[in-house]
């Protein structure tokens, strides 16, 4: 655009105006150099005469570029006739026009510039000064994307009610989760004080207020309790109320965070009453073994009575005996982990809930924080020289230390969030206690998570130092199990192998060893004078530990005998364990131990279980 002024050019002086002109350019061009502003001269025509040095740095032009073409090409195609209206104010007789608008770059982005343009009549030019707001632009669109991510995130809730509160405790916004939760629709409810909740005996006894006087005091006040719905109904929720503060630290409101929590008690209540029930059943049956013992033990005293019934009558006797203690070998180790199995789901559940909102928000709070830090460097460029209190404040805090270390604070707690989920993952994979049959399983993975349970057991500490785990795994395949039992035989031998190792003490370094590989075992076909060979999952379990001398290795898998000290041990981990392996999935259990150099234990599992049990199947002699 051609911009026309009212007069016509004042002709130029000779002699001492000449030089007076020429200096004034020289000191125009170094205040052109030193400002952090673009600035621009324009001739009537529509062409840049001028640019100062900030110019090309930002928008990546050199100067014979800025001159080559009209400068209304490189404003967006949006924002062209924005710009050219307000240029004609300058032939309004206006002395300064604003605006903002997009200015295309050399690399073909656009930054955002803020003009102030003004015309020089005399010279026939026009003045332009423009300082780039991209970043301003920027961060206000991202702010008000998070407000509204916000937004969206509170109203999608559906599972907590999500209230805000004012100072005094009434009640300003109401989510849907806080409709379906209390069945007050919004109308009904904003403007009513927070007691309208809770319980008659609550109220007199002043348990709204105080709880809201604790969270202004000390920030955050969790409580559980009875609460009241709209039709009076009551249900028993969790609370989390959490002052919130404006940067003058004056109280500005609460938010109040409500999970109806009524099925995990009555779970819990009836928990405890299974659990009572369940030890007064064990101790039943625990006084009728004993009697039947105790009968059988009067039997034998009859029998001896008789030496040719004897040798009879013991066979008979210690076959009974050893029934009964694998009986209740059997017994106690089912109702342990049905009993384990049932608290750690429930307890895993619950965990997940809320490490899962955290992890959730974790992203969101870096966000937020990365915008936060890009604002304040952003006041440093433009404000470098702070107010004396403000640059007080900046010392006293450690401003750079804080920017720093603060994403990294952040980091590390997703990286702790997202370690409670593998553990809780790991503790859903190893207690698999509702399988009935037998299902294909990745060994390594039951071994993975067993060791990330006994992590914290591993780790050195004043008694002892760091147990070192060399994992050597090979490649197997999925083996036909039951994963529930065979994790529970890794955790057997690993807690055998930890005790042994911590109470060996000594500084020298700890280790345990873990290696799998696939070996073809000879199996004894049925009704067959030969054996055959089967694929198994061998898995060895070793430690540095003192080592066990033969005549304890023969002892390891009786029932209820342990080398632990009184109170220690009961003796049944190895003895279930040889059960699992042998009984319930046909391998092998053995032990492999010399003194003064540690202990291994060796795990044969057949891979194809349907093989194993019908080897006629695929197997050849061998």
């Amino acid at each position: 655009m051609i911009i026309q002024t009212a007069e016509p050019p004042i002709p130029k002086s000779q002699g001492d105006t000449t030089q007076n002109n020429h200096a004034f350019c020289s000191n125009q061009d170094k205040f052109l150099t030193l400002t952090l502003d673009l600035f621009f001269i324009a001739s009537p025509d529509g062409y840049w005469q001028q640019v100062n040095p900030i110019c090309e740095r930002i928008l990546g032009y050199n100067s014979q570029e800025f001159k080559a073409r009209p400068w209304i090409e490189w404003v967006h195609p949006e924002d062209q006739q924005m710009t050219l209206a307000q240029l004609q104010k300058l032939r309004d007789c206006e002395e300064i026009v604003s605006f903002e608008n997009r200015y295309r770059c050399k690399d073909g982005s656009y930054k955002w510039l803020s003009w102030n343009i003004t015309l020089c009549p005399n010279q026939h030019l026009v003045y332009a000064v423009a300082r780039d707001n991209t970043q301003r632009k920027e961060a206000e669109a991202a702010h008000r994307e998070s407000e509204e991510q916000f937004r969206l995130l509170v109203d999608g809730v559906k599972d907590y009610a999500i209230i805000m509160l004012d100072p005094e405790g009434k009640i300003v916004s109401w989510n849907p989760g806080a409709e379906r939760i209390k069945q007050y629709r919004a109308a009904e409810i904003l403007g009513q004080h927070v007691r309208c909740f809770y319980t008659p005996e609550d109220i007199a006894q002043g348990q709204p207020d105080k709880s809201l006087k604790i969270a202004a005091q000390q920030g955050r006040v969790e409580e559980e309790g009875w609460r009241v719905r709209k039709d009076g109904s009551t249900f028993f929720a969790n609370v989390v109320i959490t002052a919130l503060r404006g940067e003058d630290r004056q109280l500005r409101g609460f938010a109040r965070v409500t999970r109806d929590i009524t099925e995990r008690q009555f779970a819990q209540e009836t928990l405890e009453r299974t659990n009572d029930e369940l030890e007064k059943r064990v101790a039943k049956r625990t006084a009728e073994l004993l009697q039947i013992n105790e009968r059988l033990k009067q039997e034998i005293a009859l029998h001896q009575q008789t030496e040719v019934a004897l040798a009879a009558e013991t066979h008979y006797v210690t076959d009974l005996l050893q029934k009964l203690q694998q009986a209740q070998t059997k017994l106690i180790h089912t109702e342990k982990m049905s009993s384990l199995g049932q608290v750690v789901a429930g307890v895993a559940h619950e965990i997940n809930n809320p490490v899962s909102f955290i992890y959730g928000n974790i992203d969101y709070a870096i966000c937020y924080l990365r915008d936060l830090m890009q604002l304040v460097e952003l006041y440093g460029i433009h404000y470098p020289q702070p107010v004396a209190d403000i640059q007080t404040r900046i010392t006293e805090i450690d401003l750079d230390f804080l920017m720093a270390d603060m994403p990294k604070l952040l980091n590390s707690m997703k990286v702790g969030a997202n370690r409670i989920r593998q553990v809780v993952l790991s503790l859903q994979k190893f207690l698999k206690v509702d399988q009935t049959e037998m299902k294909s399983a990745d060994i390594h993975e039951g071994l993975e998570s067993t060791l990330l349970i006994l992590q914290h057991r591993l780790k050195p500490s004043v008694e002892h130092p760091e147990i070192t785990v060399i994992q050597d795994y090979g490649k197997l395949p999925p083996v036909d199990c039951y994963a529930g039992q065979i994790n529970q035989v890794f955790m057997n031998l690993l807690t055998n192998a930890v005790d042994v190792l911590e109470a060996s003490g000594g500084k020298t370094p700890h280790q345990i060893k873990l290696s799998t590989e696939v070996q073809d075992i000879s199996v004894e076909k049925p009704g067959a004078s030969y054996c055959q060979k089967i694929p198994h999952a061998v898995i060895r379990i070793a430690d540095n530990g003192p080592g066990i001398s033969p005549d304890v290795c023969q002892k390891l898998f009786d029932p209820f005998y342990t080398t632990k000290p009184l109170g220690k041990g009961t003796g049944l981990g190895l003895s279930i364990s040889y059960q699992i392996i042998v009984e319930n999935h046909g391998g092998q259990l053995t032990c492999r131990s010399q003194p003064g150099v540690g202990s291994e234990f060796i795990i044969a599992i057949p891979i194809n279980q349907i093989i194993t049990r019908h080897p006629e199947l695929s197997l050849t002699p061998s």
